[in-house]
């Protein structure tokens, strides 16, 4: 799948990049090509949680915007936590689209 990636203030390893890699990977079965996604990871100082690590995920999907972001101490965490949000939205909004097209076929 392919995704735009940009980062603040975090260093990404071989093993973060291929956990993106991976984790988008298992999203695009969900949509219909053509899509754009993007992916930010930012490193921030929150006042009570100390040092956070921020993902945001945007897909524009069929004039759809899917959107997710989460906050987690560190980088593997905040992508899976983020992955999953978005991954079960972009299953619901499937699922109603099936059974749209069965309640026209009837």
């Amino acid at each position: 799948m392919k995704y735009s990636l940009s980062t603040e203030h975090v260093m990404l390893g071989d093993t973060d990049l291929d956990l993106i890699e991976k984790k988008m990977d298992r999203l695009e079965r969900f949509l219909k090509p053509p899509f754009q996604a993007s992916v930010v990871l930012r490193h921030d100082m929150h006042h009570r949680r100390g040092d956070v690590i921020t993902c945001r995920i945007n897909i524009e999907n069929d004039g759809k915007v899917y959107y997710a972001k989460r906050i987690s101490d560190n980088i593997q965490n905040a992508i899976d936590e983020t992955t999953s949000v978005l991954k079960k939205k972009l299953a619901r909004h499937r699922d109603r689209q099936k059974k749209r097209r069965w309640w026209y076929r009837r």
